[in-house]
């Protein structure tokens, strides 16, 4: 008969008396697929005090279960468990608790601290991407050259151009330049954008015009009379 060992999933906030069946339902869905190996992993019990789910599997397993289960706590968002991990972690936030597992053999306990946890990459594209700032950066010595712009005050250097485009580029050192290319943006748990890289291919020197000297060129475009609602706007931000 083979030797089992337990995966006690341990779930602090709740009592047996107080979690409801269908959420702690969810919970166990989301454990099976976190733990992989569905078919050798059985369910043992309930245990009281906290809600520990505790799960068993044969000692055959362990050396799949266990390296699986740490993967996806370490952050890795290519590993198989890193869909149940990161769901689970949503669960425990919702209902604000946490959790821990420990391993067998190993002595290793996994936290699952939910909340800090659920801040994952969710998502991830590329797509057509212009920045602009100041130019104040350009190193590297291979066939890509890092680019660092000033924007808004900071430092963005997540940006890369050929290094022969980037010769052109630095005979334009401290300007402001709109820099084009592909760029990959990840989305965060909590919604929002950011932009991971941008391989640009094309770049555009902008005027380092004052807002004057450009009120005044608009001044110039406009037609007489027609823009004067437009300027009047413009002069009472710029003076506000």
């Amino acid at each position: 008969m083979s030797e089992f060992f337990e995966y006690p999933f341990r779930i602090i906030g709740p009592t047996p008396d107080t979690i409801p069946m269908s959420r702690l339902a969810t919970y166990m869905a989301e454990l099976a697929r976190l733990m992989g190996s569905q078919d050798a992993v059985h369910f043992s019990r309930i245990e009281d005090k906290s809600v520990s789910i505790v799960a068993f599997a044969s000692l055959e397993e362990v050396p799949l279960i266990s390296p699986r289960i740490r993967s996806a706590a370490s952050g890795d968002v290519n590993a198989d468990a890193a869909a149940p991990w990161r769901k689970l972690n949503e669960f425990l936030a919702e209902d604000g608790w946490t959790a821990e597992m420990p391993l067998p053999k190993s002595g290793e306990v996994i936290a699952f601290p939910g909340k800090s946890k659920t801040v994952a990459i969710l998502r991830a594209v590329s797509q057509p991407t212009s920045v602009q700032g100041r130019l104040i950066r350009i190193e590297g010595g291979g066939e890509q050259v890092r680019v660092g712009l000033e924007i808004d005050g900071d430092l963005t250097a997540r940006i890369s151009i050929g290094s022969q485009l980037a010769q052109d580029l630095a005979k334009h050192f401290h300007r402001s330049v709109r820099m084009s290319g592909e760029g990959r943006w990840r989305r965060e748990g909590d919604g929002r954008w950011n932009l991971e890289h941008l391989a640009a291919t094309s770049f555009e020197v902008l005027e380092d015009a004052t807002l004057d000297e450009a009120l005044a060129r608009l001044r110039e475009i406009v037609p007489p009379g027609s823009g004067e609602e437009i300027v009047r706007a413009v002069d009472e931000l710029r003076s506000a």
